[in-house]
């Protein structure tokens, strides 16, 4: 039984490590637009952050996410655009 334990716990710790890196990818998206359309970022939006986020264009744009990840940009950029 003592072995199962570590094996579990291991599991579990890896699950929430990946769930983690996931809100963190789809909550990075809104700053980081945000500061390209502030422009506190010169210039446009580099080829590299396009293909990065590409995987949430998919997803606004086919599921009933697209709504509120769209409210999430909007808001940060109207915070950067008062500060």
């Amino acid at each position: 039984m003592s072995s199962t334990t570590p094996r579990r716990s291991r599991s579990t710790g890896c699950l929430l490590t990946l769930l983690q890196l996931l809100a963190v990818y789809l909550l990075s998206h809104g700053p980081v637009m945000a500061l390209y359309s502030s422009q506190r970022i010169a210039g446009p939006v580099p080829h590299l952050v396009t293909t990065f986020y590409q995987p949430l264009t998919w997803l606004y744009e086919h599921t009933p996410l697209g709504t509120p990840l769209t409210a999430y940009d909007t808001w940060w950029k109207h915070l950067l655009k008062k500060s």
